[in-house]
């Protein structure tokens, strides 16, 4: 519905309230098949500065449990810039980020959704 592919995506922002979920998740989006995260979710494609911002800011399992707002706070921090992370938000990748997408699920995962964020300026407006 919104008109981009995965690879528009500049960072992922998901709810993780258990390690497993975000595997689980990122199979459901369509970045890999389920069962065939091993060689996606290698350690130095999420470390920082690795190719795929995945829970820049350490997520619901390291960072903050905001009941279910950390994803979304996160990417609005990315986008924003000029925060307590702007070192996260420089170790993205060549490109300042545009275009994240947010993750959400409730319950034992029967429920979800998803937004995608796209930075805008005021001359935007």
């Amino acid at each position: 519905m919104a008109g981009i592919g995965l690879t528009d995506l500049d960072a992922v922002e998901l709810y993780d309230c258990f390690t497993y979920t975000v595997e689980v998740e990122l199979a459901d989006y369509g970045f890999y098949k389920m069962g065939e995260g091993k060689d996606f979710l290698k350690a130095t494609r999420l470390q920082p500065g690795g190719d795929f911002p995945l829970n820049t800011g350490g997520g619901l399992l390291s960072e903050a449990y905001q009941m279910g707002f950390t994803p979304m706070t996160e990417a609005v921090v990315q986008l924003r810039g000029g925060s307590r992370r702007e070192a996260v938000r420089e170790e993205i990748g060549p490109k300042v980020p545009e275009i994240i997408l947010v993750g959400n699920n409730g319950g034992v995962m029967q429920t979800h959704s998803t937004v995608n964020f796209e930075e805008i300026t005021m001359a935007d407006l």
